[in-house]
């Protein structure tokens, strides 16, 4: 089994292929993460994690999808979106997903949920570790550093771009 230290794993040659559930096992078990595999098929592998955040514990899903190389790093947030609150909250996730680089925050019209997702491709070879690592972070960094302005939105009533406006400390002259 391959452990990870510090940038060990980037250092290994490409012929030394680890399959990529035990890069992410590997990566998880260096942090000193625990974490469950809840799903282990041909088709894809499920492993279960997460953080706490500021709004709370953030559930956290690691999805390998074995047929078509690619892993998706899911967070979810503790907080469900009252109905009356999901299109400001949706405006208000269409404006951060078009200020950030990796990942995206997702809504679900139906539950109200709100996750975030990063995603990368592999191939047949060794992922560096700061890719997983950036989009593993990257997942909850975005829900904890935008769920404020959803907070914003639902509980003190401020429209989406009040919101960011707020969130980024950008200046609104029609305030003065």
């Amino acid at each position: 089994m391959l452990l990870i230290k510090s940038n060990a794993m980037n250092k290994i040659s490409n012929t030394n292929v680890v399959p990529m559930k035990e890069q992410l096992i590997n990566f998880l078990n260096g942090l000193e993460y625990r974490f469950e595999i809840r799903e282990d098929s041909e088709e894809r592998t499920v492993i279960q994690t997460g953080i706490s955040l500021t709004v709370g514990a953030s559930d956290g899903y690691i999805v390998i999808h074995n047929k078509i190389s690619l892993v998706e790093i899911l967070a979810y947030s503790p907080v469900n979106i009252p109905e009356n609150k999901r299109s400001e909250v949706a405006k208000f996730m269409d404006i951060v997903d078009s200020i950030t680089y990796v990942g995206n925050l997702q809504l679900n019209h139906v539950s109200g949920g709100v996750r975030c997702k990063t995603y990368f491709r592999h191939a047949s070879e060794m992922v560096p570790l700061e890719i997983i690592k950036d989009n593993f972070f990257e997942a909850f960094n975005i829900l904890e550093r935008y769920m404020p302005g959803i907070m914003a939105i639902v509980y003190a009533g401020k429209d989406a771009d009040t919101a960011i406006n707020d969130l980024l400390g950008t200046v609104n002259p029609t305030n003065n």
